[in-house]
């Protein structure tokens, strides 16, 4: 019974072999992450990809081209800074909103400053897609900062376009953040450099351009004092001279007022044939028009200002006359006969067509 016992306990003592037999185990398929399928799933084929990259690659090639020529173009401008402006406090303005006053001047070159014989406000708004031309006035009584009441044009007379944007700001409340100015010499190239207008013109509007070429322009160019004279009225194409003479009829129709119509639809043509502009008008404006023009935007802000002209071109385009009808009457001061406006009118007009506030 003890031997059995003793066996029992060695039976059950001796090691058995637990060892599982092996199997061949089969690999199980690998479960792919559904954003690796997502991810090879939006991998685009290679021709694709190669097109995307050889696209890609001349656009880059088209924008250095563009900018080494509009560089080149813009490098010709004078640059005259403004200095420290004295910003008048509530002026409206808005990031929307680029304003720029287009100051044409009587002088016949860039040394001597002339008189503002034309005062336009250029405002490209990108949130209503609006160009506006604003016409001011030259005979408005105006408040000049550290001058006294005196009409608008004499502000550019004491202090330049400083002086002429600060008194705009300060009597009509809205800010003005670069000007350009060009003389007679510039605005003529700048009609011959997009190959002239094409203009409907009465008799006596034709009449009177013939009078102001023979009477100083032709001089000026020197040229034959009868040179380019008009035959008549009509839809007529107008060089730079005769453009020039247009814009500055004075003593047809309603005076001043009809002649700053007049300089707004110069500017409005001239605007739409910003669309066609090929590299030899490009050169020509480079050569001709750029030295003769004067600003205090820097290159840089020119060459952005440059990038969005496609899309300018698309605007809406407006007109204003400041002031504007009904909103002021005539008057005679020491300055002569002026202009008295009803200051609060026009800036609410300003403020609702410029900023559609």
């Amino acid at each position: 019974m003890q031997n059995n016992r003793v066996q029992n306990q060695t039976k059950n003592n001796t090691p058995k072999n637990n060892t599982p037999k092996k199997k061949t185990a089969k690999s199980a398929p690998q479960k792919t992450s559904g954003k690796s399928q997502n991810k090879r799933r939006h991998i685009l084929p290679k021709p694709i990809r190669k097109l995307i990259g050889f696209l890609l690659t001349v656009f880059i090639i088209l924008f250095v081209i563009y900018s080494l020529i509009v560089f080149g173009i813009i490098k010709n401008i004078n640059y005259e800074p403004t200095g420290n402006r004295s910003r008048t406090q509530g002026s409206i303005s808005s990031g929307a909103v680029t304003n720029i006053l287009l100051i044409g001047t009587d002088s016949r070159n860039n040394l001597e400053r002339g008189r503002a014989d034309t005062t336009m406000l250029l405002s490209l708004n990108s949130s209503t897609n609006q160009i506006t031309f604003t016409s001011f006035m030259r005979d408005c009584y105006v408040n000049i900062p550290n001058y006294g009441w005196d009409k608008l044009n004499a502000s550019y007379t004491e202090g330049g376009a400083e002086l002429l944007m600060d008194t705009i700001e300060k009597n009509f409340n809205i800010k003005i953040d670069n000007y350009i100015l060009v003389n007679f010499m510039s605005f003529a190239a700048i009609v011959d450099s997009v190959g002239g207008i094409d203009l409907s013109i009465t008799d006596e509007e034709a009449a009177e351009i013939n009078n102001i070429l023979m009477a100083e322009v032709n001089e000026l160019m020197g040229d034959d004092i009868f040179s380019d004279l008009l035959e008549a009225g009509g839809k007529l194409h107008l060089n730079g001279k005769q453009a020039l003479s247009y814009s500055r009829i004075r003593y047809v129709g309603n005076a001043d007022f009809e002649r700053t119509e007049r300089q707004r639809k110069v500017m409005n043509i001239m605007l739409n044939k910003l669309e066609s502009l090929r590299p030899q008008i490009m050169k020509e404006f480079a050569k001709n028009v750029m030295p003769t023009m004067t600003t205090n935007m820097s290159k840089l802000k020119l060459y952005f200002l440059s990038l969005r002209v496609p899309f300018l071109i698309r605007y809406d385009t407006a007109q204003l006359q400041v002031p504007a009808d009904g909103t002021f009457y005539g008057d005679t001061t020491d300055s002569g006969d002026v202009l008295q406006v009803d200051f609060d009118t026009n800036y609410s007009i300003l403020r609702s067509r410029i900023f559609a506030k």
